[in-house]
């Protein structure tokens, strides 16, 4: 059990640096960009079109925002939920973190603003709401990543050093798996030959922490995770936006909101599953 932990944290602490690379420049680029919330304010404009493209910043702070501008009726639903299917807080920068999985990380950025957009639109189609034009609202994130107020430098080797606890956990206890009850065994436990592997991803996917995407990201990348689940899995991750749903709007529509995203999330990554989609 030791050397299986000491094989995690070697095969963890090769990404460390290029995580905490990507951390800042994505907490610098989104700091400068989004100044006084021009890109959010920018893109809202673009309804679902705008809202996809949103989703694939990684940080948690986008979907939070964007809830409570829905939650203010300044946004659409459609929107929101292009939003929550496009979003994969961490994820991306754990993949990308893998030099060859780079071609693959651009795919799936690609494929999540797609279904965003496509699955927004049609919820729009489907429910009409009444909302205001969009104007100036409070959309700052209240997770401890961004309330924190010292500099960019200290912030994110804080976070990062938080995300490399999480992947030692994640790959430590993948491997361990794999040794004690071997590959087979390991992906029997997690569905990855079983269509019900979309529901178990989307369900973790849900949960709102930076841990669920951690997790599915680095079970994709040892094998133990499929296309489909891993699809399913990000579409269903909302950071902390689902959060702020629940606790701006009434129980009864937070839920469907909820269900909404966790329904095209599972049938996103069973057809993926069925149809032995690749990339």
């Amino acid at each position: 059990m030791v050397d299986i932990l000491i094989d995690s944290i070697k095969d963890v602490s090769k990404t460390l640096p290029i995580l905490f690379i990507a951390f800042i420049l994505v907490d610098y680029l989104v700091n400068v960009v989004n100044k006084d919330n021009r890109l959010i304010e920018k893109l809202s404009k673009y309804d679902c079109i705008g809202g996809a493209i949103l989703g694939v910043i990684p940080q948690c702070g986008i979907p939070v925002a964007m809830a409570k501008l829905y939650s203010g009726g300044l946004i659409s639903i459609g929107m929101l939920v292009a939003i929550f299917l496009s979003s994969s807080d961490e994820a991306l920068i754990i993949i990308g973190a893998h030099p060859e999985k780079l071609p693959f990380m651009l795919k799936l950025i690609i494929l999540k603003v797609i279904i965003g957009m496509i699955f927004g639109y049609l919820i729009n189609a489907f429910i009409k709401e009444k909302r205001n034009r969009f104007k100036l609202y409070d959309i700052s994130c209240d997770c401890s990543k961004c309330k924190d107020g010292k500099g960019i430098i200290t912030r994110n080797i804080k976070f990062t050093l938080k995300i490399f606890i999480f992947l030692i956990i994640t790959v430590f206890l993948i491997n361990l798996g794999m040794d004690k009850i071997g590959e087979e065994g390991l992906y029997k436990l997690l569905g990855k030959n079983s269509y019900l592997q979309p529901v178990y991803a989307s369900l973790i996917g849900m949960i709102p922490s930076c841990l669920s995407s951690v997790v599915l990201a680095e079970g994709f990348i040892k094998g133990a995770v499929g296309l489909g689940p891993l699809i399913a899995g990000l579409c269903a991750n909302t950071g902390f936006g689902i959060l702020v749903i629940f606790k701006e709007l009434s129980v009864k529509k937070a839920f469907k909101i909820m269900l909404l995203v966790q329904t095209v999330s599972i049938i996103i990554g069973e057809l993926i599953y069925i149809l032995k989609f690749s990339f």
